[in-house]
């Protein structure tokens, strides 16, 4: 909880509100009202409650009219929000009233969102000529806001306060919230009174004139905003000209120059000049796009088709090697002072090959380019959407445990690892399901997922009450509050599996090692239990030994946080040593691939994740990340 929040609080945690919503923490306090994280005691799925502030209530006692108007916008916002149903719109569960004390407080129960917001996904320096990322940022993002703006003007409903902070971004999906000021021909005026409703950098001229005058325009207007910032970078005090036109400082190539205009156009002081509806901004965006030879995920088709030539230029040279030299295995027992190397060609192809997983179609992850003489970009977009990090190469000290007594003497190994990009954060059970739904011959057995009579994933609770992925009438449905939460009680097969379908691998254990300590992530105390680590001597691992496969872990399982809630590294990578653990596999001098599991919360001082895990075991503490390695520099020419 935010300590500095705690005094003068409406709720406090662990009550129950109308018998149904249990407060689990404090988010936020705002001008207006504050804002919780709570539990839906009869579905148990998270929501967020806010409340309408009993101070800022208390200011207006006096003013009748402001009175009664913000109380209309704050109901206004649930009647708003019950009216549309769209994927990129946050949804309203609830609305009430309280009392505390004497006094009586409205409140909304609406979709709880833990990420961030559409701010955090535009470069507070604009994307500038870069129209690759800015292309990806469009599909990504301003896209489905787009479309979400749509389905609110269809329902005859103008937002009127359209701005970055006000889209939640839910595990990569957008939805626009905040309809407090929103205003439509159903809805009629709240209030004559003469005072500015709006943000001024997104207000187009009339909304401040006279609210009344507003149309969908505004939004445009709003959404042009947005788009010029994107691109320029966030609005300083001498580029912040409010009410005004804006336009591209230096549009050079052909797609700037038309996303120049359509700028001009969606801000144009004019509202009669402006462009007249979101859809119309849509297609424009798109031609734009489409013109310039942007393909679905934002890459240039000539780039793409680059990619895909020198992939295959690779894998032959790869399979040259492979056949004419043999194999290249890290070295458990070599000579003092020995290094052995982590490559592409070990983690990437053999760990995942050699098991067939038989897939009718794949997506993999492009390799990016590599300007000449340049060094490879520090972050990429997977093909599953997820963003994935450099981790520069280098020598890392890994603890190993000597099979010969149980593993429970480490000893230090020194690797040496080519540089690689790994995973943002441990993938969801939103992205596992999406992956699930593309494979075909998986079978549902006795609680079990399946393929080729291999486990990938065990189904059914993972503590009493929360079952984050279920098959339901022939198809894998989500837990509503479990969807940007890491997927766990995946096998390693099932691990792999995902993996292989993207092009990428599960990292071994240097990896793991190496992206913890680039990254300065602290192994200890963990947060949860407060056992101090060992300079990454003594990892743990959060699961008791079992006898059959997959037995869940009770222990830990309310500790699964939605993997945006927690903090990234210097790398930009989350997770690496909180929340869950995760799969990572070690090759044998004989060719065997071992699989251990390292990580987040537990009992810092135990040595279990050195010994070695059956591909088909799961626990309800573990879930994975996927790694992309990099070949060398000179063999991409």
């Amino acid at each position: 909880m935010n300590t500095s929040s705690q005094h003068n609080q409406i709720l406090e945690e662990g009550q129950v509100v109308a018998g149904k919503w249990e407060i689990l923490r404090f988010i936020a306090r705002g001008g207006k009202g504050e804002v919780y994280q709570a539990r839906q005691l009869n579905l148990d799925r998270y929501v967020a409650v806010k409340v309408m502030s009993r101070e800022f209530l208390q200011s207006l006692e006096g003013r009748e009219e402001e009175y009664t108007s913000e109380l209309q916008r704050f109901r206004r916002e649930v009647t708003v929000m019950a009216r549309i149903r769209h994927p990129n719109v946050l949804q309203v569960y609830d609305f009430d009233q309280l009392e505390v004390g004497d006094t009586k407080l409205d409140y909304i129960v609406m979709e709880y969102v833990p990420g961030s917001t559409l701010r955090q996904t535009m470069p507070e320096e604009g994307f500038g000529r870069d129209e690759k990322s800015f292309a990806k940022w469009f599909r990504r993002y301003f896209l489905p806001v787009l479309k979400g703006m749509e389905a609110v003007h269809a329902q005859g409903v103008i937002h009127r306060d359209m701005k970055p902070e006000n889209v939640l971004i839910d595990d990569g999906v957008p939805k626009i919230t905040d309809f407090g000021l929103a205003g439509g021909h159903y809805l009629g005026n709240i209030t004559r009174s003469f005072h500015i409703i709006g943000t001024p950098p997104y207000m187009p001229e009339e909304q401040f004139l006279d609210l009344a005058m507003t149309d969908a325009r505004a939004d445009v207007y709003a959404l042009g905003k947005i788009l010029y910032e994107a691109i320029e970078g966030k609005m300083t005090q001498e580029r912040n000209k409010p009410f005004e036109n804006v336009h591209l400082s230096n549009p050079e190539s052909k797609m700037l120059r038309g996303l120049d205009r359509i700028v001009r156009n969606a801000t144009a002081k004019d509202r009669n000049l402006r462009t007249s509806t979101v859809k119309a901004l849509h297609e424009e965006l798109s031609d734009i796009l489409a013109e310039s030879g942007h393909d679905r995920l934002g890459r240039s088709t000539s780039a793409h088709k680059r990619q895909v030539f020198l992939l295959k230029t690779t894998a032959g040279i790869l399979i040259i090697l492979l056949l004419g030299l043999g194999l290249y295995h890290l070295n458990m027992d070599g000579q003092p002072g020995q290094k052995d190397t982590v490559g592409q060609e070990n983690v990437a192809e053999q760990s995942s090959d050699r098991f067939n997983f038989d897939f009718q179609t794949r997506d993999p992850t492009p390799l990016p380019e590599l300007p000449p003489g340049g060094d490879w970009p520090s972050r990429i977009e997977g093909s599953d959407g997820a963003d994935l990090h450099l981790v520069p190469g280098g020598e890392v000290e890994v603890p190993l445990g000597k099979p010969d007594n149980g593993g429970q003497n480490l000893s230090r190994r020194t690797f040496f690892v080519a540089p690689f990009y790994m995973d943002e954060s441990k993938v969801t059970n939103h992205l596992y399901v999406e992956f699930l739904r593309q494979i075909e011959g998986l079978e549902v057995v006795d609680g079990t997922v399946r393929k080729n009579g291999r486990i990938w994933l065990f189904l059914g609770e993972v503590r009493d009450g929360y079952e984050p992925i279920a098959y339901r009438n022939d198809g894998f449905v989500i837990k509503h509050d479990a969807v940007s939460k890491p997927v766990v009680r995946v096998t390693p097969f099932g691990a792999m599996a995902y993996a292989r379908f993207h092009g990428r691998a599960l990292p071994s254990m240097a990896h793991w090692w190496r992206a913890v300590l680039a990254g300065g992530d602290s192994l200890g105390p963990s947060p949860q239990t407060g056992v101090q680590g060992n300079g990454g001597e003594e990892m743990m691992m959060h699961h008791e030994a079992t006898e059959e496969a997959g037995q869940a872990d009770t222990r830990g399982e309310d500790r699964l946080q939605p993997v945006f809630d927690v903090p990234a590294n210097r790398l930009g990578i989350r997770g690496l040593t909180r929340n869950v653990n995760e799969w990572t596999l070690l090759e044998t001098e004989a060719g065997k691939l071992q699989f251990h599991i390292h990580g987040g919360n537990g009992e810092l001082d135990q040595l279990e994740s050195y010994l070695e895990r059956k591909p088909w075991e799961a626990f309800a503490g573990v879930g994975f990340r996927t790694v992309l390695p990099l070949p060398a520099k000179e063999n991409r020419k």
